[in-house]
């Protein structure tokens, strides 16, 4: 067990009414009576990283002893199928080096928690029992605390491992990760019900024929329950509300740290920013009152694949819309932070192969904005403005410190508009941290965007530690005096 090391500690339980029970870690010692319905609750001293320390909890006819218990850095893990991909699937592509594993677990171990749903929404039809479980909120594998060894990372998330190894390794403290991933799910899946009805109850009614709704979420609840499944009757994790019952609501007291989140695909099939952006809010703000805490929340925009190719024409997702609006929401919530995945791109498969970088790049904003390691970047390129100027457009990022391309080549994939939108390849060329772009098509420029395609694997824009650039679009900035562009003759040309 990894305990969240120098916060307060909320250890609960049940008992009979009006027994005394006592908790005792680290040499804090508590006591109180329990509720008359059953329940009790101690708040313990925090505990400083390290041990092992022995937790016990004692009433007058029993005693539950917890040995081998470490306090440190605790992070909840979780999203949909591309932060569910487990070790076992990683390792099918990809080998594992030395470096991968701690060499200092025994001072400092790093652990996991699972909870897996021991019926994953396949393409299956679930029996009777499958139904049951999952109508009572009872469709979890619990296997309890797991060390991060060779032997038992198989049904580990792959980026939940590389985050978490790559945290140890620069805070030598304990880490602990409580993984709780569901594949196919959408942000609503995640949100109290009690919130949606009064802040979005739209998504709520007729979940079947709801617009607001993804055509294969629908389609995937129907194969499992069954043709003749009826809104309702039977519950599924797609429906609104459900992974907070059932995933989030069990862990809500256990301190933790933070979150890192990776979601949105599901999303994408909806042209619909406007609502991705409100369920997200609302979602790390539910998550934030239901903890008490306002813990960070790092996620990654999302990566790219080429739909129409894979699986035909007409099939058409929104990924470079959504991407966007996970941008856009750096500005409007607070403590937040996002990892670019897009360059790990594969054409025919949602599922990229390389875990490893996403990891690492989350946990580079964890340990730069909650741990206070500034030497640290924690991003990539991220857009901050752009201006005009003589018909050029200057385009400044944040974290854009030795700023050039990971080929050598020009910089790819910048587009500009007209009011119109319609978009045309700009010429570009890096002048220390800003991009300076020219399009002889556009006349008057309004819109730039870089990066903005289902699959835009030829986007090569990257810092001097080698972090690729965000995905954007944004309107440009009215134009403004410029002295002289003497100094660009090959954006001139």
């Amino acid at each position: 067990m990894i305990l969240q090391c120098e916060e307060r500690l909320s250890v609960k339980g049940e008992a009979r009414p009006g027994e005394w029970v006592t908790v005792s870690i680290g040499g804090n010692r508590e006591k109180t009576c329990c509720q008359s319905d059953g329940h009790w609750e101690v708040d313990m001293p925090p505990l400083s990283a390290g041990g092992p320390y022995l937790l016990e909890i004692c009433s007058s006819k029993e005693k539950l002893v917890y040995r081998d218990v470490y306090a440190g850095e605790v992070w909840l893990c979780s999203g949909q199928s591309n932060m569910a991909v487990t070790m076992g699937g990683h390792l099918r592509n990809s080998k594992l080096d030395e470096n991968d594993f701690l060499s200092n677990r025994k001072s400092n171990p790093f652990r996991y928690f699972s909870m897996e749903s021991i019926w994953p929404s396949y393409p299956v039809v679930w029996n009777w029992i499958a139904k049951y479980c999952i109508n009572h909120y009872q469709g979890l594998r619990l296997k309890g605390w797991n060390d991060c060894t060779p032997e038992k990372i198989n049904s580990l998330s792959a980026i939940a491992f590389f985050y978490g190894t790559y945290l140890s390794r620069q805070l030598e403290k304990p880490v602990g990760l409580i993984v709780n991933p569901v594949g196919g799910t959408a942000e609503y899946c995640w949100i109290e019900r009690r919130l949606m009805q009064k802040e979005y109850p739209e998504i709520l009614s007729d979940w079947y024929n709801n617009q607001k709704v993804t055509i294969w979420m629908k389609n995937r609840a129907i194969q499992n329950l069954g043709k003749r499944a009826v809104a309702y009757e039977n519950l599924h994790p797609y429906y609104p509300g459900y992974c907070f019952e059932a995933f989030i609501r069990p862990v809500k007291d256990y301190a933790i740290k933070g979150c890192i989140w990776f979601s949105g695909e599901s999303s994408a099939q909806l042209n619909d920013t406007g609502q991705f952006e409100k369920l997200q809010e609302m979602q790390i703000r539910n998550w934030r009152e239901s903890f008490g805490k306002n813990f960070p929340f790092y996620y990654v925009q999302l990566h790219g694949m080429n739909y129409e190719q894979t699986f035909g024409e007409g099939l058409h997702y929104f990924y470079p819309e959504i991407r966007n609006s996970q941008r856009r929401l750096l500005s409007q919530i607070p403590d937040v932070g996002m990892a670019v995945s897009y360059d790990l791109s594969v054409m025919d498969n949602v599922h990229f192969r390389n875990r490893k970088p996403v990891g690492e790049r989350l946990a580079r904003l964890a340990l730069h904005k909650t741990y206070g390691k500034g030497e640290i970047m924690p991003c990539g390129p991220l857009y901050h403005e752009a201006l005009l100027r003589d018909n050029f457009i200057y385009i400044k990022f944040d974290w854009a410190e030795g700023l050039c391309t990971k080929d050598g080549d020009k910089p790819k994939t910048f587009e500009v508009a007209g009011k119109d939108k319609c978009f045309h390849p700009a010429k570009a060329s890096i002048a220390g941290e800003e991009v300076i772009l020219s399009c002889r098509e556009v006349s008057e420029p309004v819109w730039v965007h870089y990066a903005f395609d289902e699959y835009p694997i030829d986007a090569n824009l990257v810092n001097g530690e080698g972090v690729p650039a965000a995905c954007f679009e944004e309107r440009i900035c009215k134009s403004v005096k410029s002295s002289s562009i003497e100094s660009f003759p090959d954006i001139i040309e």
